[in-house]
């Protein structure tokens, strides 16, 4: 019996440890794997949940359905009416046979057609041309703002890399002086010396991680990502450094800008011609309608009305140099003329922001040589000042300024090259090259 009660309170005692541990595995939170982002899928991401890009496209369909529907104004008219009609009593006309009531039923049918309808068909046309031009600037604007945003993430994590290292060499520098210092190998001031150093790389560390925080929420929040999901960035800055001259001469120009302004010039110039034939040309119109009539008296019968109308009006409103019209004309003159000047200054623009976009790329291009140098001669400097210091010829300063140097050499070639891939995503936004095309065309070396 009491073999039993043992027994009974064994199961009991494994069953509610059983039961502790599975409640306490069901509310550990479960870990999720990071979204992996590239700098192609991210730039897809922006643009799927971008709040202007969705309003943008809202006016581009309007534009787009105005055009389909331009030549609405050539439409026939159809209008139909009836009418009843009766002279009030002691109102009649003298002579009137009869006060019977009138009832009269009319269909009518009427086209105008007037010369300003060439210049509305083919406004609807620019005006879609045009809003075309400014949908895909405002998609390039999110592109080149993600791509950038991605390769500065690439760039602050590199970073980061560079001050974790530096922070644990500055703890094991403090480690080892703090033994020697207990073995009596050492000095007071040099252990507090490397202790300093220490906690100011910490706090650099500390410092940057939070930058980086910050960059994220706010990638994330342009992306359209919960602030609580991770994610993980799949590239390296390190590719740019190898990358070969970059040359637009077989690139053909596509400004966004350009073909906006020459857009807007063939609207001025639609303009004009639109207020021309305002005031010269002549409105063309026909109608037909057919009508019933009849009386309320007994036995009348429908009497039918057939009306065929032509018509043509020339306003000469245009032909007065102080009229509305004239003015009109002039007016749409003088913004051919302005839309002119600003196309030509924006030409000019552009060829100046080309070379300037060109002589910035290789000015960067040669920083990375002389940086990758900078580099290189760091880390020979370090590892002979440590191998001096560990034989006791150079003292801990002379060591930690050298590593200094080195990291500082190392965090100044990662700038560089996000300079240089920012560099050169400018320059294909200038000339309206898809992004990574120049980038394609510079093959490493």
């Amino acid at each position: 019996m009491v073999l039993a009660k043992k027994q009974v309170a064994l199961l009991l005692g494994t069953f509610l440890v059983t039961a502790y541990v599975f409640v306490q595995e069901a509310e550990l939170p479960r870990t999720s794997e990071p979204r992996v982002l590239t700098v192609d899928n991210a730039v897809q991401q922006a643009l799927d949940g971008n709040i202007n890009i969705k309003k943008d496209s809202i006016v581009l369909a309007a534009a787009k359905r105005a055009k389909v529907y331009s030549w609405n104004s050539i439409g026939p008219t159809l209008t139909g009416s009836a009418q009843y009609s009766k002279t009030l009593p002691g109102q009649e006309s003298a002579g009137a046979a009869s006060n019977a009531g009138r009832i009269s039923l009319t269909a009518s049918l009427g086209v105008k057609l007037a010369p300003s309808l060439y210049t509305s068909v083919r406004d609807a046309a620019l005006s879609y041309q045009k809003a075309e031009i400014d949908y895909d600037t405002a998609v390039r604007t999110i592109e080149l703002s993600v791509r950038k945003g991605f390769y500065s993430i690439l760039n602050e994590q590199d970073k980061i890399s560079l001050y974790e290292k530096k922070a644990a060499s500055a703890k094991s520098q403090y480690e080892t002086n703090l033994a020697k210092y207990n073995r009596g190998a050492l000095s007071r001031l040099d252990v507090l010396t490397a202790q300093v150093s220490w906690q100011n790389a910490q706090f650099t560390l500390e410092s940057a991680s939070s930058s980086l925080q910050n960059t994220l929420a706010l990638f994330k929040q342009t992306l359209g990502i919960p602030q609580e999901e991770p994610v993980s960035f799949e590239g390296s800055l390190k590719d740019m450094l190898n990358l070969s001259t970059i040359d637009v001469q077989d690139v053909e120009a596509q400004s966004p800008t350009i073909a906006s302004l020459q857009a807007q010039l063939e609207i001025a110039k639609n303009s004009l011609l639109a207020s021309r034939f305002t005031a010269y040309g002549p409105t063309l119109s026909a109608g037909y309608s057919y009508s019933f009539q009849t009386t309320t008296e007994s036995g009348s019968d429908w009497n039918n009305v057939g009306t065929v109308s032509l018509g043509a009006t020339i306003s000469l409103d245009g032909l007065l140099p102080w009229s509305n019209g004239a003015q009109g004309i002039a007016a749409r003159k003088d913004a051919i003329r302005t839309a002119q000047l600003q196309l030509d200054d924006a030409r000019t623009t552009l060829q100046v922001g080309i070379q300037n976009g060109l002589n910035k790329i290789k000015q960067s291009q040669d920083n990375i040589k002389l940086l990758r140098s900078s580099v290189d001669l760091a880390r020979q400097s370090y590892a002979m000042t440590q191998e001096a210091y560990t034989r006791g010829t150079r003292d801990l300063l002379t060591l930690q300024t050298a590593e200094d140097k080195l990291y500082e050499a190392e965090i100044n070639l990662s700038s560089e090259a996000y300079n240089l891939i920012s560099a050169i995503l400018d320059l294909e936004n200038t000339v309206g090259a898809p992004f990574g095309s120049l980038i394609d065309k510079g093959d490493s070396q």
